[in-house]
């Protein structure tokens, strides 16, 4: 298992040629919070997801595209649930990692996944976390790959009771929420879970780098 040192927070809490993007969704969520407007559904969907990788329209299941996909799978189904409520359970200075986050998330994964056929793992837990960012972990395959390293396996880290919940997702919050705790205990600072995805991310690209270089040099070795 790989420890966070103080080195890696450092790393990540400097500046990057990302922040201003992640400031702009993060302020039009703040501008937009409601899901009663075509306009808003649609900005926020398609921006959060184009720019994360994790676009509703990949795969889709529908026999629409482009402009009449958006207004009339996205929006408007968007628009019949309620996610206002579902969101207004949340408090902006709730602390990532609870029950209530996990079933929200669900949630969303099942209306997404009556527009486009797929679960939309990674899709809701950003869509969620860009309208509550103290509340939801980032989850995508290179967050799962980076948690796994970090962590102790799962059977030692704290269950999380939930009525309802996609259990990958929950589990990987689980995960996060241990590694949180230890840094928080070992390095006294906290981490938000922006900073956690920051890390992960660091954590997987630093693993990558190290595997192509072994690639490189078994090459190297074999060719000699």
């Amino acid at each position: 298992m790989i420890r966070i040192t103080k080195k890696d927070i450092d790393a990540i809490r400097k500046p990057s040629v990302f922040d201003l993007g992640k400031t702009i969704l993060y302020d039009m969520c703040r501008a937009h919070p409601e899901h009663r407007k075509d306009q808003e559904i649609v900005a926020k969907i398609w921006l959060i997801g184009r720019s994360h990788a994790a676009a509703i329209e990949r795969r889709r299941n529908t026999k629409h595209s482009g402009t009449v996909f958006y207004k009339t799978d996205v929006a408007l189904k968007m628009r019949k649930k309620p996610i206002d409520s579902w969101l207004g359970k949340i408090q902006q200075t709730d602390q990532s990692g609870s029950a209530e986050t996990v079933e929200i998330h669900k949630k969303l994964m099942d209306l997404f996944h009556s527009i486009t056929g797929q679960d939309n793992r990674s899709l809701a837990s950003k869509y969620l976390h860009f309208h509550k960012p103290n509340a939801f972990f980032i989850y995508d395959s290179r967050a799962r790959q980076g948690i796994s390293k970090v962590v102790p396996p799962l059977n030692k880290i704290p269950e999380l009771k939930t009525k309802k919940c996609d259990p990958e997702y929950r589990d990987f919050v689980r995960r996060c929420v241990w590694l949180r705790d230890d840094v928080q205990k070992n390095l006294g600072t906290g981490l938000t879970p922006w900073e956690i995805d920051k890390l992960l991310l660091k954590i997987t690209d630093e693993i990558r780098d190290r595997n192509i270089k072994v690639e490189a040099r078994d090459v190297l070795d074999n060719s000699s």
